[in-house]
């Protein structure tokens, strides 16, 4: 998952969630009646989701696997757990309906000192906590990344695998197309990834150049050296990632 930028709602919509939270602060059985107005809020649920389209970092798909179209609009911390937090803007996220109904449900591992466990589109990158190897699965990389790769069966649905392996290969020969024609990129060049199916493997394989792990991959010397030359500019491209060579 790619962190985004979470942008202010439109005053009205804003306002119209506020309320909705005061609404549940003085229920009785917060949960029921959290689940009960959601249920029924369905242009609250349009308003948002079209907002949330627009955020994604490939437009209108899922924030969680990147590879399905969103047409959820999730809760992060699932109203089970956080009913006041139904209608909280900072706590909706745009899914697929298999990341968000199949896999996630109401699961929400947290840790002994009750900190959540599974990675937040706003505000975690995924590739501090887990890469892309070039089979197309997750190797997770922390605690964080283990339980959000199980939560979401990111390894698990081959198809979702097997998108990740072909984008992989697809960035691979980007690059190396791009260091056989020995020309440094520009922003330009780079923009068309950022909307295709490639974005995840694209921005893993960005990670992947600041930390060094390109050779560990498999990836050729002479595409490595040229991906290093680049990183300024590949960093550029997801500028809410903290993108910096080590060493």
């Amino acid at each position: 998952m790619i962190p985004f930028v979470r942008r202010p709602l439109p005053a009205g919509l804003s306002a119209t969630l506020t309320a909705r939270t005061a609404e549940l602060r003085g229920s009785a059985n917060p949960y029921e009646d959290a689940r009960k107005a959601w249920k029924a809020a369905g242009p609250i649920r349009r308003g948002l989701k079209r907002h949330l389209c627009t955020a994604c970092a490939r437009p209108a798909f899922c924030m969680y696997c990147h590879e399905s179209r969103g047409t959820d609009v999730d809760h992060y911390e699932p109203i089970k757990r956080r009913p006041l937090r139904a209608f909280d803007w900072h706590n909706h996220l745009l899914a697929c309906s298999c990341c968000n109904q199949q896999a996630k449900q109401e699961i929400f591992p947290v840790d002994p000192a009750g900190r959540p466990l599974l990675l937040d589109p706003a505000a975690d990158d995924s590739a501090d906590h887990m890469t892309l190897a070039s089979t197309g699965e997750f190797i997770d990389l922390t605690p964080r990344g283990a339980e959000t790769i199980a939560v979401l069966g990111l390894n698990r649905r081959g198809e979702l695998v097997q998108a990740r392996y072909r984008s992989w290969r697809g960035v691979i020969r980007v690059f190396e197309q791009a260091a056989r024609n020995g020309d440094l990129l520009s922003p330009d060049d780079l923009e068309d990834l950022r909307f295709l199916p490639v974005v995840e493997a694209f921005h893993h394989f960005a990670h992947d150049i600041a930390a060094g792990r390109l050779p560990r991959k498999g990836v050729r010397p002479g595409i490595v050296s040229y991906a290093q030359q680049n990183l300024a500019v590949v960093s550029g491209v997801f500028a809410a990632c903290r993108l910096k060579r080590l060493g």
